[in-house]
């Protein structure tokens, strides 16, 4: 996972020309949280009980990295 995440985000700041890139996830969801960690991303916040998801408001993170940021690492 963490590879192919990687290759669409040198996709989108190398082809596209993006300068933000952003990914939500759920709160309880700790294992997508360190892998959008590992990639660079980090921690916006916390959108309380944004999406109804499999019977239940559910907390999203989001996360981020900028173009300048990636191209630091």
């Amino acid at each position: 996972m963490l590879e192919a995440a990687t290759k669409v985000i040198e996709f989108g700041f190398n082809k596209m020309k993006l300068n933000r890139i952003e990914a939500p996830c759920m709160v309880e969801n700790i294992q997508s949280q360190r892998v959008l960690q590992k990639m660079g991303m980090k921690l916006e916040g916390i959108s309380r009980e944004k999406y109804f998801i499999k019977g239940k408001y559910r907390d999203m993170a989001m996360y981020s990295v900028l173009r300048n940021e990636h191209l630091q690492n």
